[in-house]
């Protein structure tokens, strides 16, 4: 079926998107069900998108009107046999308008500033039609100048803006960006890659094309081919804002438009720009079988995650090393970030990396107090497990690309077939032989503990560990102003046993009044083995524990190189 989307925002400080979508049906078709997505693929959170839909109406092209119900959310039924037409007429246009105000890089945000549309929260398709070459047309104010996306351009004069995509899939998988924002861009291999900034950043020295540029150079070289013809970084800098999600050919991005001037988060910039690149290849072409073709109107499930994004967590920091944008020391100094998250997660020993990648709609997406103690993230220990895994792959004289490329030659030749766990295990089996898989098995699949020492002294590295005598609470707090507040309170720890709870306001420590500046001090004045009255209110209740401080539990404080030679044959190409 062929389909004409016609987005128009006529007052954008209102939020309101109106979507005129129009299309002929065959004389077979009694009905037909338009659906607006629930999820976007590679954000594992059930969004009821439709949620934002305002009104919804159905017509004929001579505007007799078609009787629709509503089925289920964001589901639509539009019945053409039992509607009191005047005449045959095949030709519909469905109508609605949606709300978008919600600034992430998986919704839609429109205001007085610009437009970002996110295809999945506010484009409708057809449930059980496969919609051949869509095309979409944009309305908007004339203050406005420019279009991002990676969206096909047909548009047959300047002045309009017309695009089209393969099909259905592929429509949604393409973010518009719409307003004044900057754009530039550069050629690589004979591609165009474009450039758009939304936001605001103060002055700073770092030259972002320049950066952006040699990721893509590093990371496209790494595989055979370059799948696109082109491709589109839309950025967002704002406040306080982090995140990205991949897309066909493109991606968003969003960034602090505060953090470029200090060089540890520009590192953390230049990691989430490899990061939502690299899955250019990885998970947008190599990918889980469950994940495509894709049921938008519920759950996807699959134990793989670790591939997805454990192994894209990995490979973002070592592109930047290896890009020469960030210095050994750098790269060690945030995996010693990467490894203590993760031995401060005692859902560690609960969850394996395959039950956090199956839980994910439940667990990752929505965190809770308890999210710490009950599971752990695929993004951060699967990142750790794929360190370990080409630490293993180096002793073999591997590299963690010579998997890379058994992924991507098992795309190349079969492109629309997913890979199963077992396809990967066989090719680490392949690469390092049966000791090695085992090993690698052992940790995606149990939640035995990893030999982190042993396996970064083989790989030419030294774990340091802080020896200072530390008391430790247990907690995490979140301050209200002044006022402290129990965030969540870890497994076993001294708050654990105490009784004290997420949500507690810490009010006095032995009657004496605890406000941010003191409690952050805490290391100072209390000793751990020593009891101590805790003064929390509770649901308006002033509560009194006791609370006996114990040791800290071990902190990495440095990783050093040993081995220059090992560590660069482990990490370098």
């Amino acid at each position: 079926m062929k389909l004409h989307y016609s987005i128009s925002i006529e007052t954008p400080e209102n939020h309101i998107v109106k979507v005129k979508l129009t299309g002929k049906r065959e004389a077979s078709d009694k009905a037909l069900n338009f659906f607006l997505p629930s999820w976007s693929p590679g954000s594992y959170l059930m969004r009821e998108y439709s949620r934002n839909i305002r009104w919804f109406k159905a017509e004929t092209s001579n505007g007799e009107v078609l009787q629709h119900e509503q089925t289920a959310k964001g589901i639509y039924a539009v019945d053409f046999e039992n509607s009191d037409l005047n005449k045959k007429d095949d030709n519909f246009c469905i109508t609605y308008e949606i709300y978008c105000h919600e600034l992430t890089v998986r919704t839609s945000h429109v205001d007085a500033s610009h437009a970002f549309l996110h295809g999945p929260s506010y484009l409708m398709g057809i449930m059980d039609k496969e919609l051949v070459n869509p095309e979409l047309s944009l309305k908007f104010p004339p203050a406005w100048s420019k279009v991002t996306t990676g969206l096909k351009d047909i548009s047959p004069k300047r002045e309009e803006f017309l695009y089209s995509a393969e099909n259905y899939d592929v429509l949604i998988d393409a973010p518009i960006e719409i307003g004044c924002h900057e754009t530039d861009g550069f050629m690589f291999e004979g591609k165009e890659h474009h450039l758009a900034w939304y936001g605001d950043l103060l002055p700073h020295n770092e030259n972002l094309k320049k950066d952006i540029e040699v990721i893509v150079k590093e990371v496209s070289s790494t595989f055979s081919s370059i799948p696109y013809d082109n491709y589109t970084f839309i950025t967002h800098f704002v406040p306080g804002k982090f995140g990205g999600l991949e897309h066909l050919n493109s991606t968003a991005l969003q960034f602090s438009a505060m953090a470029m001037q200090n060089r540890k988060t520009y590192l953390q910039w230049l990691a989430l720009v490899a990061h939502e690149y690299f899955h250019t290849w990885n998970v947008k072409r190599i990918r889980p079988r469950e994940l495509g073709p894709f049921d938008y109107l519920n759950e996807n499930y699959t134990k793989m995650h670790w591939l997805t994004e454990g192994l894209t967590s990995f490979m973002d920091e070592v592109f930047i090393l290896r890009c020469g944008l960030c210095t050994m020391e750098e790269y060690l100094e945030m995996q010693k970030e990467n490894l203590n998250r993760y031995l401060a997660t005692p859902g560690r020993k609960f969850h394996s990396l395959e039950d956090s990648s199956f839980n994910a709609w439940i667990k990752l997406y929505r965190p809770d107090e308890n999210s710490l103690n009950s599971s752990v993230s695929y993004y951060n220990k699967g990142g750790i497990v794929f360190w370990c895994l080409n630490a293993l792959f180096v002793k073999e004289g591997k590299k963690i690309d010579d998997l890379l490329n058994l992924l991507w030659k098992s795309y190349l030749d079969r492109p629309e077939v997913g890979l199963e766990a077992s396809e990967v295990f066989s090719m680490v089996k392949e690469i390092a032989g049966e000791e090695v898989l085992g090993k690698f098995q052992t940790w995606v699949q149990t939640t035995e503990e990893l030999d982190l020492d042993g396996l970064f002294k083989g790989a030419g590295f030294e774990i340091e560990y802080d020896t200072k005598e530390k008391p430790w609470l247990g907690l995490r707090p979140d301050f209200l102003g002044d006022r402290v507040v129990i965030k969540d309170v870890a497994l076993d720890g001294p708050a654990y046993k105490a009784g004290l709870n997420a949500g507690d306001e810490i009010i006095a420590i032995n009657k004496m009044r605890i406000l941010k500046d003191n409690f952050n001090e805490h290391e100072k004045y209390l000793f751990k083995d020593k009891p101590y009255m805790v003064t929390v209110n509770r649901l308006e209740t002033l509560v009194n524990l006791e609370v006996i401080p114990s040791s800290a539990p071990r902190v990495i404080k440095n990783i050093k190189v040993t081995d220059s030679k090992v560590a660069d044959a482990t990490l370098k190409r």
